[in-house]
């Protein structure tokens, strides 16, 4: 694309302090007039944004080439997945610059016209891709754009006789729809070929050079081994099987010469590197790993005119191994940190000069004289190292350097009936001579049932289908197996584990399964609620990290089966009743014969202006004091009962009480306060998608037909309404204070600055609703309604319990506070134009609405079952998992799949699922700190950096703990009634801060409160794990010491043998490797006032 200069200065001031230092220094670094890095790290700890670094890194690397008159700005962003890529994108690239939409691979880039520039702005091309699609192709045959484009480039290549078998091009279609496939390859084809016409030659000599490895690998050529095929596929009608690794190895060739072409047209002068590690390989020159080639091609372009180098920027909080144990077999952190050093120095001699300063390093480490000696070689590791990597640490930001961690006790309570199905199991082991379960078994209950891919059970169910194996008691029921018929009848089941136990205590003891979300850290007013007990205030969602696969299976299912036991106390349907049957779909859209019959349904979608002006609750508790709900929900009552009166007037004062005046005074108080809105919402086909997206239904569509003629007041005479409530205004006002459509109003437009009756703000609160009708759908949360918005012994409806319990939960002040963070997640640091708050508004639209609207996942648990003749056989019936949930790829309840992405997105908001279970130990790139910062270590790793990694998935920027922090600390501060709360209160923080402190507080760490990062190890006394987390915690602290060296478990063990734990931590103050960047000199910012780079 091509636009106005980059306002560096402006991005740099966008970031904190530290970001700030380190964005500047890598600059600096990558063009010093005298010793530039080429290649630069920047390391900085999980969670400290090291993507915004990168952003401030892009704005200056284009100020500076457009300073030196460069009219081209390539810039190649390279990230293990698209996930995380969609995730980055937004807050790498400063505003005004977009990707190349069309374009996520190289193969695909020789379609695509690069802007050249001119004198009328710079052109900045900015590609994404992934090595997985880009890079190694291994036997992929691509997506059919690419194969078209195989095809289009052969066919011009070889010309049209190779193509004039009746096969030869079934070879690119295949796969596709029968009908259609031969056609567009062939139409598609023809337009590529003309825009290709001028790359023949490059793809020409790139094959070329692909047809030069085969030969070395004693292959074919592509042109000979395209005949072969074509020969083997005459007259087949289904592709034979023995030729499609043929088709595949021969395309993906094809794909490697593409990708060589698209390379060929870019002139990289910055390639990021994001989580690299992840394809660290590439980073290596390797002669026959064809990847490796294509990357170097980038890493080491250089520009003919101006003979400059390519400057690649890695981004990694692990970019190589942090430490490693003896035992340890897939990868060593010295060799590992020396082969990172070899591609960042791209020179022998330095690289030689920092193995004799770490050499000295270690020496001096285990000399008497360590205090004297140690200083002067760790200075000099660090200089070194600074030239071309970084590292920030949060633990410098609090005087313990603990960064705000805290381990709780998590006593474990061990039963009887543990143990009778360890020997269950073990007996079963023992007889099909598989070893000791005994670690299954700790970590995991009903291992027969939830088993996967095991040895154990492929054996287990091998001797019990074919050989007949059986309990030595002849039961297939009893400890160790799970009974279907109590899962059916909804009856307790034991947790047969340990730790299983204590995690159903412990969220029971924070009333987790009777909420359904988790409670804001500043209420506005006082409820009486549950949510307000004091277990449930503490209730933040946990993070489970296992090392077994079985865990997130188990897990999930058994606690979220807890949870509808929890819902469901007097169920009267099976668990495997139908959707319907478990009280789902409370607010269906049904009809009465031809006449609307929910309109209620239809009030609580419906984001009122009007309500969401009157029932602000900011403008009601803008004191110090917070007011009980009562007190505020009669003030919005009083306010209504004056702006209904001419509403009402006129309407009849006898006869039935009409109820449909519920639902349809907010649509008249709109008509008369905000006609604009009111009256053409209904008229946009926009609104109506933005409601209910792909749902639609006839249904629906009749109650906002109906809504509108409320509206423009078209309602026949027999549908003329009658007698008001009495307690019209005071339901209404539960409903502006709690209902979902309208405090969501609220909350887009405080947090995105635009107004109540903006289109843009409507729209994204009707599809926030939307959402929220899909989860109080659900049986489950129907459930949870049932039992907390009961009023004496006549039940409410249940659009008044939604409502109500809205009210109870601090709904408002929760979607405040989640759309506050969620703009910084999605990358809305700076709303400079309109364009961006309307962005802003329809992406939290999307983010709230797929979180809530997430479907149920299901896990298959296998149960046996003896046939009439005594066999045994697995049944294989589904438990669902929705209050807990797996982090991966699991089958939903209605068919499909459950993305990462989706999960991710659901925890990352306040509502279920509140327990999510990862066997990953780093989740690189993945946030899950925004309502979690609790951590449950199921097992523990072996390592105390994989430890850290764990943690830091919680430890980030605005997470919970610091917003819980804040929240307490300023707990005297009344709401900002216009705008974002949550940002006059971190203001406020960072303003009372010393002038010492760093900006890491108080956005990263802020210790003010009784919040804190937590570390669960639920491990019995005396256990294998319970004395392994003390050692653990001592190696966190040497490890640090052990940076850069050879066998660092040695090192570590000796230190910790030799030195108490103060005198260690002293030595770790002295000695740690520091690679925080210089401080920079104050920048003037828009504001007025300098950058905080000195405070």
């Amino acid at each position: 694309m091509s636009g106005g200069p980059i306002d560096a200065e402006a991005v740099l001031c966008g970031l904190k302090d530290f970001q700030r230092d380190t964005a500047r220094w890598v600059y600096e670094r990558m063009f010093d007039p005298d010793d530039p890095a080429s290649r630069f790290l920047v390391a900085d700890e999980v969670g400290l944004g090291k993507t915004h670094v990168a952003k401030g890194v892009v704005a200056q690397v284009i100020d500076h080439l457009s300073r030196h008159g460069d009219e081209r700005h390539d810039i190649v962003y390279v990230c293990s997945n698209r996930a995380i890529a969609r995730q980055n994108l937004r807050k790498l690239v400063p505003a005004g610059i977009e990707p190349l939409e069309s374009v996520d691979r190289l193969t695909m880039l020789p379609l695509t016209e690069l802007s050249a520039g001119s004198e009328a702005g710079a052109a900045i091309n900015l590609l994404a891709i992934t090595p997985g699609t880009s890079l190694k192709f291994g036997r992929s045959t691509g997506y059919f754009k690419e194969r078209v484009l195989a095809y289009a480039f052969l066919r011009e290549l070889w010309g049209a006789g190779a193509f004039s078998a009746p096969r030869a091009r079934w070879i690119f279609w295949s796969g596709v729809d029968e009908g259609s496939g031969d056609r567009r390859l062939r139409e598609r084809g023809r337009d590529y070929r003309r825009r290709i016409r001028g790359q023949i030659q490059d793809f020409a000599d790139a094959l070329a050079s692909v047809d030069a490895g085969r030969a070395r690998d004693g292959r074919p050529g592509i042109r000979e081994a395209f005949d072969s095929l074509v020969e083997g596929l005459a007259w087949k009608r289904e592709f034979p099987a023995h030729l499609t690794s043929v088709r595949s190895e021969l395309i993906a060739d094809v794909r490697l010469a593409m990708a060589t072409v698209g390379i060929a047209k870019l002139q990289p002068d910055l390639v990021i590197l994001d989580e690299f590690q992840r394809f660290n390989d590439l980073l290596r020159p390797d002669p026959t790993n064809w990847a490796a080639d294509l990357a170097h091609r980038l890493f080491e372009h250089v520009d003919r005119e101006t003979d400059r180098k390519t400057r690649t920027l890695l981004l990694s909080a692990t970019p190589y191994r942090m430490y490693t144990t003896a035992d340890e077999v897939d990868g060593d952190h010295y060799a590992d940190f020396l082969a990172t050093c070899e591609f960042l120095m791209h020179d022998p001699a330095r690289v030689e000069r920092l193995e004799g300063q770490l050499a000295g390093l270690r020496g001096a480490l285990v000399s008497p004289n360590v205090a004297e000696a140690g200083p002067e070689w760790c200075a000099a590791v660090e200089h070194e190292l600074r030239r071309v990597m970084v590292r920030t640490e949060r633990l410098a930001a609090t005087p313990d350097r603990d960064g705000m961690l805290r381990e709780v006790p998590a006593a474990t309570r061990l039963a009887p009936v543990d143990v009778d199905g360890y020997v269950r199991i073990a007996d079963l082991a023992e007889r099909v001579g598989h070893h000791d379960p005994t670690e299954y078994w700790k970590s995991s209950p009903y291992l027969l049932n939830f088993m996967e891919s095991y040895k154990l059970k492929e054996k287990l169910r091998r001797a019990i289908e074919v050989d007949g194996l059986a309990p030595t008691d002849g039961s297939w029921t009893g400890p160790g197996l799970l009974s279907w018929a109590d899962i059916e009848a909804y009856r307790a089941i034991d947790p047969e584990n340990a730790r299983l136990r204590w995690l159903l205590d412990d969220l029971a003891s924070h009333h987790a399964f009777e909420l359904l979300w988790i409670p804001p850290s500043r209420p506005y007013y006082r409820a009486g609620s549950r949510y307000e007990e004091p277990g449930a205030r503490d209730l933040t969602k946990r993070l489970l990290f296992s090392g077994w696969a079985v865990v997130p299976k188990v897990v999930s299912s058994l606690v979220s089966y807890a949870a509808e036991r929890a819902a469901f106390p007097d169920a009267r349907h099976r668990y495997t009743a139908d959707y319907g049957q478990r009280g789902g779909r409370r607010l269906e859209f049904r009809m009465d014969g031809r006449r609307p019959g929910a309109m209620t349904a239809f009030l609580l979608l419906w984001p009122s202006p009007t309500l969401a002006e009157v029932g602000d609750p900011r403008r009601r508790t803008a004191g110090t004091d917070r007011p009980s709900a009562e007190t505020v929900l009669d003030a919005i009552r009083r306010d209504l009962d004056e702006r209904l009166r001419p509403v009402v007037d006129g309407a009849p004062a006898d006869g039935p009480v009409d109820q449909r005046w519920y639902w349809a005074a907010p649509l008249l108080l709109d008509a008369r306060e905000y006609p604009e809105i009111a009256v053409e919402w209904f008229q946009w086909d926009s609104a109506i998608a933005a409601w209910a997206g792909d749902e639609r239904a006839d249904g629906f569509t009749r109650h906002a037909e109906l809504a509108w003629k409320v509206i423009v007041d078209e309602l026949e005479e027999d549908e003329r309404l009658g007698r008001p409530p009495e307690d019209l205004a005071a339901v209404l006002a539960e409903v502006a204070l709690g209902a979902p459509a309208v405090c969501a109003l609220r909350s887009v437009a405080s947090v995105t600055g635009l107004s109540v009756d903006h289109e843009a703000v409507v729209e994204a609160a009707a599809r926030i609703s939307w959402g929220f009708r899909a989860y109080v759908n659900s049986p489950e949360v129907t459930g949870v309604l049932d039992q907390s918005e009961r009023s004496g012994s006549a039940e409410l409806a249940y659009w008044r319990r939604v409502a109500r319990h809205g009210v109870a939960g601090n709904l408002q002040a929760l979607l405040d506070e989640h759309l506050h963070v969620l703009r910084d997640w999605l990358g809305f640091t700076t709303f400079d134009t309109e364009e961006q708050r309307v962005d802003a508004a329809g992406r939290f639209a999307e983010r709230l609405h797929d979180a809530l609207d997430v479907r149920t996942a299901s896990f298959q648990v296998d149960v046996p079952q003896e046939d009439e003749a005594g066999g045994v056989s697995f049944a294989g019936p589904r438990m669902r998992s929705r209050f807990a949930a797996a982090f991966g790829n699991q089958r939903m309840e209605e068919g499909g799949e459950q993305r990462v992405e989706a999960v991710s997105n659901a925890f990352n908001s306040p509502f279920w699922p509140f327990v999510l279970t990862s066997t990953s130990v780093g989740q690189e790139g993945l946030d899950f700190h925004l309502w979690c910062h609790a951590v449950v270590h199921w097992n523990l790793p072996g390592n105390p950096v994989d430890l850290e990694q764990r943690e830091g998935r919680v430890h980030r920027y605005k997470g919970h703990a610091v917003r819980r922090n804040i929240a307490q600390r300023y707990a005297d501060e009344g709401p900002v009634v216009d705008g974002d709360l949550w940002e006059a209160l971190f203001a406020r923080a960072a303003g009372d801060l010393p002038t010492a402190a760093t900006e890491m507080q108080p956005y990263w760490v802020f210790a003010e409160g009784d919040a804190r990062i937590l570390r669960f190890a639920p491990f019995p006394p005396y256990s294998r794990e319970a004395a392994l987390l003390p050692r653990l915690r001592r190696s966190l602290a040497a490890y640090r010491l052990a940076f850069g060296q050879p066998r660092q478990e040695e090192l570590v063990e000796f230190l910790g043998r030799a030195l108490d734990p103060e005198q260690l931590q002293v030595l770790v103050e002295r000695l740690r490797i520091d690679l925080s960047p210089p401080r920079a000199e104050p920048l003037r910012c828009a504001n007025g006032e300098e950058s905080s780079d000195e405070r």
